[in-house]
């Protein structure tokens, strides 16, 4: 059973298209596991500032 330049060309083409999306998918991980940590930042950072701004306003009451 031998294969001839199309077919191989075209197995080819789907082994680079596949290892493409893996390769990617890697990628969006990483980039979603960032973006979850500068979100965990960001709501450290307003309950801080809420805080604040709830101490600040019962000294002035």
């Amino acid at each position: 059973m031998a294969m001839d330049a199309n077919e191989i060309i075209l197995w080819a083409t789907i082994f680079g298209l596949l290892i493409g999306i893996i390769w990617s998918l890697k990628y969006i991980v990483i980039i979603d596991r960032r973006i979850e940590k500068i979100e965990e930042h960001v709501e450290h950072l307003v309950h801080k500032v809420e805080k604040e701004e709830r101490a600040i306003l019962r000294h002035k009451r």
